[in-house]
């Protein structure tokens, strides 16, 4: 029986999709992002497309590299697909938009999702928690026992975290003890650097030693550290001699700075009096003794969340969210500083710190000035 050219046509086409997944794959190991997209593209051409599985390495790369908006191209790639996504697809997608700062979408694919595993409610859990969404993160906790979905040791660490979130210390604790108590699980590193990081922003600090002292376990240097952040009186870092050597170290910071480094201590001081006029107080209590109020108000400007939010305002469009990773805990100016600003700029600017994220938007934070 002779073939149709409609099925020849289909054959050569299946052919030719599978030829460009394996260049998918190629390009995703070498993580070229750019390559990957445009053979997912010609796939669908084809009338073939990604199985959401193999998507799964793409998205990991996309949260790797900051890039929220290619992730959420890859998300209306799998809705198109005829096939139905995997539940880890979507899982990994609820987790890339937490990592990113995008809690909306995490939770709009989470609430679209068609069945949820125990991983699916642990990753909208603690991204809400990461995120500073303590309250929504306890209302996912209630809708998961509600569903019959078993915790494990992974949701504590979650629990735990928005307990800090909101303040809730007796919650906290209790969810400690209720793990395994009533669950059976026994609490790992993970859960006492939580429950010590809680007791410690509750300033309950000699609590906290009570239980670092009662472990069953060698006590982490990871715990020491959270513990030590709050037994500190004073900030620490370097102890320059004077004011001399503050000035000095800006003004020869930005000789040396690039053009574009330039323009963003321009912008800087700019923005430094829209917001002092808007009702900013520079906040130098942690800024070294020997500084008078002008060098300390100096040293505050040109943190580097700053900077990176004047760049970021010099380089998008007027409304853009801004989005800055930093790998120490924003100080609290810089958190004054970006709540107003965010409320005359009329943006969001999203900040992770070591701790969590914060959104500002405004003139207000998430984390509603309890971090």
């Amino acid at each position: 029986m002779p073939v149709s050219k409609f099925s020849q046509h289909k054959a050569v086409n299946f052919q030719v999709g599978n030829l460009v997944s394996l260049d998918f794959q190629r390009f995703c190991r070498e993580g070229k992002v750019e390559a990957a997209l445009d053979a997912m593209n010609e796939m669908e051409k084809n009338g073939v497309f990604v199985d959401s599985l193999d998507l799964i390495e793409l998205l990991q790369i996309c949260e790797d590299m900051k890039l929220l908006e290619t992730g959420k191209r890859v998300y209306e790639y799998t809705m198109r697909s005829p096939s139905k996504p995997h539940i880890a697809a979507f899982n990994k997608f609820v987790e890339m938009y937490c990592k990113l700062g995008d809690t909306s979408c995490a939770k709009r694919v989470f609430e679209e999702m068609p069945k949820r595993n125990l991983d699916s409610w642990n990753k909208m859990l603690v991204g809400l928690a990461e995120n500073g969404e303590g309250a929504e993160a306890l209302r996912i906790f209630s809708m998961m026992k509600k569903d019959g979905v078993r915790p494990d040791e992974f949701t504590f660490v979650g629990v735990i975290m928005a307990c800090r979130c909101v303040g809730a210390v007796e919650d906290g604790q209790e969810h400690f003890v209720s793990m395994s108590r009533d669950y059976g699980i026994t609490p790992s590193m993970e859960h006492y650097v939580a429950i010590v990081d809680l007791l410690g922003k509750s300033k309950k600090i000699t609590e906290a030693k009570e239980l670092i002292a009662n472990m069953p376990i060698e006590p982490s240097s990871r715990v020491w550290e959270t513990l030590e952040k709050y037994s500190k009186a004073g900030p620490s870092g370097l102890k320059l001699s004077n004011k001399k050597k503050v000035m000095d170290m800006l003004v020869s910071n930005q000789k040396k700075a690039s053009p574009e480094k330039s323009k963003a201590f321009k912008k800087l001081r700019s923005l430094s009096k829209e917001v002092k006029e808007a009702g900013y107080v520079p906040e130098s209590r942690h800024v070294l003794d020997d500084l008078d109020h002008e060098a300390k108000e100096k040293t505050l400007l040109y943190h580097s969340e700053r900077l990176a939010v004047a760049f970021g305002l010099i380089n998008t469009p007027p409304g853009t969210t801004l989005r800055i990773m930093k790998n120490l805990r924003i100080c609290v100016d810089c958190h004054n500083f970006i709540k107003i600003l965010s409320s005359i700029e009329k943006r969001e600017i999203i900040v992770r710190d070591i701790k969590r994220f914060h959104h500002f938007k405004d003139g207000k934070c998430s984390c509603r000035d309890y971090w």
